[in-house]
């Protein structure tokens, strides 16, 4: 399974900077569950997003649901289970062909 994580970052003093550093580190210390994919950021500075691949749907779902209480102060997450083109596009043809008739 794949896993799209976005992050927009709140405004923060230098030390809550600090702070969620120091959290994000030690979070991706403990990660091994999941393969990552993609990690980006945007280029001014507003936020980024990452794609990991995990065998674990429910440790996948428990890693992100303390990366989000870890780092809620910080930054506003959200994360979507995502399809690569080879995966969706069975669904996208087999969708297209049902609104064509």
């Amino acid at each position: 399974m794949l896993i799209c994580t976005t992050w927009k970052n709140r405004p923060i003093s230098p030390e809550q900077t600090q702070r969620m550093m120091a959290t994000w580190a030690q979070l991706e210390a403990e990660t091994d569950s999941s393969e990552r994919v993609c990690w980006f950021q945007f280029g001014d500075g507003s936020g980024g997003f990452q794609v990991v691949r995990v065998a674990d749907d429910a440790a996948a779902i428990a890693s992100g649901l303390e990366a989000s209480l870890a780092l809620g102060e910080f930054l506003e997450l959200e994360s979507r289970p995502v399809l690569d083109l080879e995966a969706a596009m069975p669904a996208i043809v087999a969708a297209v062909a049902r609104i064509s008739n």
